[in-house]
């Protein structure tokens, strides 16, 4: 039998939780001042967003699979996670180590900064890593990003994000 490979073992983890989250948010007393949703309608995006982000995973493998071996692209030395010869990927908990650093300081950032700022330089430090020698598509990606779910939050949900520095 074969074994499970890690992508389908976080999808399934991912799922998982998911559905007790979206549970939970049933659970959530029903609000009858104000917004119709109440504090369900968020909880629920998330965990839909998340079991779809979890789909997309199982597909994303289900396609690997049925690749042909030829077809797979073998990672070049210079990418990261990969060894000096590009053959066999490289497993550094180091990486782990500093998104988690970098993640935390996003956290602490957050409110004094502000969504804008913090975010926009958060995910172009982790496209910078991630995704090497393409700085303006980390940039517009980043950007892009931050003002799209400004504009959600704010906007469409009605949730104001915190201003931080932009507010003076």
């Amino acid at each position: 039998m074969k074994s499970i490979k890690g992508d389908v073992q976080l999808a399934i983890g991912v799922i998982v939780v998911a559905l007790v989250y979206l549970y939970m948010d049933m659970r959530l007393p029903e609000m009858r001042l104000g917004d119709p949703l109440g504090p369900k309608a968020f909880p629920a995006l998330v965990g839909v967003g998340l079991i779809s982000a979890a789909l997309l995973l199982l597909l994303e493998h289900r396609s690997k699979m049925r690749a042909p071996p030829h077809a797979v692209a073998k990672p070049s030395a210079d990418e990261p996670g990969t060894n000096a010869s590009g053959d066999a990927p490289k497993h550094n908990p180091l990486i782990l180590v500093g998104m988690v650093v970098w993640t935390a300081f996003y956290y602490v950032c957050f409110e004094r900064v502000g969504y804008l700022i913090a975010t926009s330089v958060f995910l172009f430090g982790l496209l910078s890593y991630f995704n090497r020698e393409r700085h303006k598509t980390n940039i517009a990606v980043a950007l892009g990003f931050t003002l799209v779910f400004d504009l959600l939050f704010s906007l469409v949900l009605g949730v104001p994000m915190p201003a931080g520095l932009l507010s003076i």
